[in-house]
């Protein structure tokens, strides 16, 4: 047998590996038990964010709060990774950032046409200033609220929360409606999640809900993460954006 027909033999002969939306033992872990840990860490969330301006100074509650929360979605990621590794969630393609840029500016946009329902034209958001200029911390909130907390939440709700339902619905109820499913139960645990954690106004839930099914569908579509999470930094850091501008042209 030649060098060639023997590779050809190799090559049937292996299976193709299925990616974690064809199930497989990828996310055979990835189970009813690891979304009790997820429900379990949006509580614990919503708790410490309540509780944290009776546990730190004032001049260091929001960073209390905000390193609570963060703790405590991080636990339920790092449990869930730590028992396998779905294949090709964490893959990253380029098309990824046009993704996410795109679709989260557009969300921005939509958040703001909602603010400006019945109301006129919304006014720009600012923040505390005692000489025209940003606070001290700005910065440091805005690259933090930017990266790292989009990173996480992505994690959890699209990772962990989308992932677990879908594998524990799979096979009782098919792909598409597992897929349907997961993408219903991860943007109503976001939502309830930025709720349950600081009270929302209309407009801002909308575009939490908005934001919930656009990056579940992009991690049910393309079977990866980072258009999720790119989507959600560029929601949360036009925010920002938007914040400074009207604080320093006010």
């Amino acid at each position: 047998m030649s060098s060639v027909d023997a590779s050809a033999v190799r090559h049937r002969g292996r299976r193709r590996r299925r990616r974690w939306g064809e199930g497989g033992s990828s996310i055979a872990r990835w189970d009813v038990e690891m979304l009790g840990w997820a429900v379990c860490a949006v509580g614990v969330a919503a708790i410490g964010a309540h509780a944290a301006p009776l546990l730190f100074p004032v001049e260091t509650a929001v960073g209390g709060t905000q390193g609570i929360i963060w703790t405590a979605m991080a636990v339920p990621v790092a449990l869930a990774f730590a028992r396998s590794r779905p294949r090709g969630l964490l893959r990253f393609r380029a098309i990824d950032l046009v993704y996410g840029v795109v679709f989260g500016i557009l969300l921005r946009l939509v958040q703001g046409a909602v603010a400006g329902i019945g109301g006129g034209a919304p006014g720009w958001p600012s923040t505390f200033s005692t000489d025209g200029g940003l606070p001290p911390g700005f910065t440091l909130d805005a690259i933090a609220g930017s990266l790292v907390t989009p990173t996480i939440e992505e994690s959890l709700f699209r990772a962990v929360v989308l992932v677990s339902t879908f594998a524990v619905l799979r096979r009782r109820a098919g792909g598409v409606a597992a897929g349907i499913a997961a993408m219903a139960v991860s943007t109503a645990l976001f939502v309830a999640a930025h709720e349950l954690t600081a009270p929302r106004g209309p407009s801002d839930l909308a575009a939490l809900t908005l934001l919930g099914v656009v990056a579940g569908a992009f991690t049910i579509g393309t079977g990866r993460i980072w258009p999720a999470v790119v989507v959600h930094v560029v929601f949360n850091a036009s925010g920002f954006a938007l914040v400074a501008a009207g604080t320093l042209l006010a």
